[in-house]
């Protein structure tokens, strides 16, 4: 009978528990940066895309809901442009932030979203 392996058997066991739990964290975070920007970038297409509003209020209330959701790191970058989908005028907003590689801490790489929103009269 063998016996003082299990402490062995234990570490082995947990580094990788540890790192498949960590791992599973990880994309989860990644799905959830990728909502909450889709998620601001469709709130800010919306409210560009009324009647009396400016293309930079989509802008701006896109990166409020960043700045609400995320860090202000992944705000830096958002864009707002007239588009013409299928024939009717659209707002579309494109965000495009630091990939969350660990944590919410980027080590290099760019997620880039983007969401639209049918203008009420044409620009």
């Amino acid at each position: 009978m063998e016996r003082g392996n299990a402490p062995a058997e234990f570490v082995l066991v947990s580094a990788l528990l540890v790192a498949l739990v960590l791992g599973s964290v990880q994309i989860v975070i990644i799905g959830y940066v990728r909502h909450a920007l889709t998620s601001a970038a469709a709130e800010g297409a919306r409210a560009g895309s009324l009647v009396d509003a400016q293309i930079s209020e989509a802008t701006s209330r896109t990166r409020a809901l960043i700045h609400s959701s995320l860090s202000p790191a992944y705000s830096q970058r958002v864009r707002a442009t007239v588009t013409n989908s299928l024939g009717v005028p659209t707002l579309e907003v494109s965000v495009s932030a630091p990939f969350p590689a660990l944590g919410l801490w980027s080590a290099g790489g760019v997620m880039e979203v983007s969401a639209h929103a049918p203008l009420e009269y044409a620009r």
